[in-house]
This record gives C-alpha cells, structure tokens and sequence, in this order.
C-alpha cells in the first residue's frame, strides 16, 4: 500500500509493501492523490506521524463542493475501526460527501501503563502515566482541513465532527471552544453536556448536538451510581447530575434554559436548546436514548435500533457556517 502526503520532502521505506511521509506540508500544489472508496495516509503534524483514512463516494466528481464529515473513535480505537462501524461510509455512499476518520496518538495509560489511543480531551491527564507529554491536537485537525481543501472540492462552510467517548469528550471540550468556527459538532456516548462550565472563545455559532444513553455504564462510574437515566424532560430537570451539566452546556453556547421537547418515548427523548442569549445562531441538542450503554449508536448495538448517523446527518445539513 502507499500512503500519500502533501509535498512530500522524502519517502522513508518503512515495508516492503508500505510507505510512510516523513516530512509534510500543506499547500495546493501538492494534493493528495486518492482513489474512489477507502483511502489510508500518513503525515507528520507537529513532530508526530499521523494517520488517517478518508472514504471517498462515488457520487464525488469534483464538479461542485461537497461537505466533511470527521468521525473521531474513543478510547483505544482507531479511525480503522469506526471506519467499519460507524455506517459514515455507507451515509456517504448515498449522500456524496466526504468522510475522514483519524486516529489519536497512543500513551501510557494508568495504572499498567499500557499505550492506549486518547484524543486530548480535557480530563485526559488524570488517565496516563505521570510525566506523559499531552500533544494539542486542534493543529492535527487545522492541517487535515487544510489538506482536504487543497486536495478536493469541499465546502468550508459545512465542515462537521463527530466523536464517540473519548473522542466526543474531545469534540465537546476542545474543537467546540476553540473551532466552533469551522464545525457543527456532535458526540455520542461522550457523557452528558459538560461537567464544568464552559469557557467558549470569542462570538461564534456553535451548533451541538450530544446523543447519550440511559444505561452509559461509563456516566455511571462518573456520577457513582447505577441508577438507570430519565428519559422525561421533567426528571432531566431535577436529576442532580443531567440538568447542571445541560445548564453548562448551554451557559456556554449563550443559550436560555428553555427547550423545546421532541419525545418518541420510550425509545429517545429529545431537549432542543435554540433561544439565543447573544446574535450568534447556535443551537445544543441533548438526545436521551433509552437503554443505551457505552456505543456509537448504529443498529446492532442497542435495543432500540438507533442509527446515529441516520439522526446527525440531517441535523448537520441544517447548519451552513
């Protein structure tokens, strides 16, 4: 397989039958060379060789600008992995637009120090080893974005993200800070609105929309029980953890505490946040699907057969940044 970069500076033999860039930089004179469906590269951003893959449809013909959908694995996973299951790829066959699917740097994880993959959420150093060095990666995903750019027609004004775990931690505590300017952002299983209050930078829109699970055993071991999560909006309100980490959220966003509520109880609920404080237009989506555990809803992994991606899509179509 060779994996292709942006002005590549040399090419290190790395397999018989793999390449890997060792020195990358961005520009439009050097685009990726990519083929239709599964495409796998390397680069090296910020002194750290990169992988990610980009599955290109069919339906791209480079005769008009399409949108971007990042998908970010959680915890030990891979861009590989959610690749497979995340249905981003099948949802990108039949609308046309592109989907990339990176993956995190790996550390020494507590308490046997085994290398795990972890974006860098906030919360991230409490699990790796004492010492570990935390790299930023908001610099990996400005240069991915600038690599797309210059190798397809994308529209920049419909870049969207979506993580899973660790990986929705990441979406909701640094790209919706620090590039809520560039995307619509969305997690699944990425915990319930934000814990802490959320210090935003600068005036901007920042739609959000967070799908969680009533039976998440990871919110379980944050909030120390194993009480089953409320679906109904009136037990949200007065559940001691779920109703201060919405407040957060849409503290964050500069939105009112009023929602709108869309129920298809007992299967989800849903709490839309949309009363502008400020001039910007963003909007928070909190998802409550009923009998979920720790996934990425796609079907097969929860008893109400929820499709994430079958809901963001439609959702991150609305938003033209």
């Amino acid at each position: 397989m060779v994996k292709t970069c942006k002005n590549i500076l040399y090419w290190t033999f790395v397999l018989s039958i793999m390449y890997s860039c060792s020195k990358a930089i961005v520009d439009e004179e050097n685009p990726l060379e990519w083929m239709y469906g599964k495409n796998e590269f390397n680069i090296e951003i910020d002194g750290a060789i990169r992988n990610f893959l980009i599955h290109v449809p069919e339906l791209y013909d480079g005769s008009k600008e399409v949108p971007i959908v990042f998908m970010l694995h959680g915890s030990s996973g891979t861009g590989n992995k959610f690749y497979n299951i995340s249905r981003w790829v099948e949802k990108s066959d039949e609308e046309g637009f592109i989907a990339v699917f990176p993956t995190a740097l790996e550390y020494p994880i507590l308490p046997s120090g085994n290398l795990s993959t972890k974006w860098s959420s906030d919360g991230v150093a409490k699990d790796v080893v004492e010492g570990t060095v935390i790299k930023d990666d908001v610099p990996f995903f400005e240069g991915l974005i600038e690599l797309l750019i210059s190798s397809f027609k994308v529209d920049q004004s419909r870049l969207y993200i979506c993580g899973f775990s660790n990986g929705g931690g990441f979406v909701k505590s640094v790209i919706v800070p620090r590039m809520g300017e560039v995307f619509a952002a969305a997690c699944a299983s990425g915990g319930v609105g934000s814990p802490i209050p959320i210090d935003i930078e600068g005036e901007r829109n920042i739609p959000f929309f967070n799908i969680s699970g009533s039976v998440d055993h990871k919110i379980f071991e944050a909030i120390g029980s194993n009480e089953e999560l409320p679906l109904k909006s009136e037990d949200i309100e007065t559940h001691e953890f779920l109703w201060p980490a919405l407040q957060n959220m849409a503290d964050g966003l500069q939105l009112s505490y009023d929602y709108v509520e869309v129920s298809l109880i007992p299967k989800y609920n849903q709490l839309i946040f949309a009363d502008n404080l400020s001039d910007q237009n963003n909007e928070f989506v909190f998802m409550m699907v009923n009998d979920l555990d720790h996934n990425f809803p796609n079907e097969s992994n929860n008893p109400q057969k929820i499709v994430a991606v079958d809901i963001l899509w439609p959702w991150f179509q609305k938003w033209v940044l």
